[in-house]
């Protein structure tokens, strides 16, 4: 078989473990069970975050609230956070449209953004960093920052991130 077919052959095996182990990490209504975003969405399947990583929903230092809405915007914007931090993102849609949550440097969201328009059959949120919001729901993302700078979030709905759908998170020495 050619490098190619087994490249292909490896990469649709590895999409359809992380298929099942997502799924397998999902309560009734979808979401990750037991606060653990990054062990259900498959953070230990080598994804590498520069800007911090996961954290279980029990270890959060804050919730902050934030809201997703039809005029494509997050509010508030700016968030502050401190170095070191851990936060419960609790993001709400208040429109009638989807959005999505995406923290990431600007190449990470470049790399979300292709993503998003590739996808034929919808929107697939496989990543600890990404999650969907449907309209009028409420969800849930912890993160810790382990280092000073500006992280994007980010909305990948086709069109809502090139119409300005993002939010600064500044992250400041503790």
């Amino acid at each position: 078989m050619p490098a190619r077919s087994r490249t292909r052959v490896a990469l649709t095996l590895l999409a359809v473990s992380l298929t099942a182990l997502v799924a397998c990490g999902q309560d009734e209504s979808g979401n990750a069970s037991g606060g653990d975003r990054d062990e259900a969405a498959g953070h230990d399947a080598g994804a590498d975050f520069s800007w911090g990583e996961p954290a279980d929903g029990l270890d959060a230092d804050r919730v902050i609230e934030i809201e997703a809405n039809d005029d494509f915007s997050f509010e508030p914007d700016p968030v502050d956070v401190g170095v070191g931090e851990t936060v419960t993102f609790r993001v709400t849609n208040t429109g009638k449209l989807p959005h999505d949550f995406t923290l990431g440097d600007e190449a990470t969201q470049d790399e979300h953004e292709q993503e998003m328009a590739d996808m034929a059959d919808g929107p697939e949120h496989g990543e600890a960093n990404t999650m969907a919001v449907e309209a009028g729901e409420t969800e849930e993302m912890t993160w810790t920052f382990d280092r000073e700078g500006t992280v994007i979030a980010g909305c990948h709905v086709p069109g809502h991130y090139a119409a300005g759908m993002r939010a600064e998170i500044v992250v400041s020495p503790a």
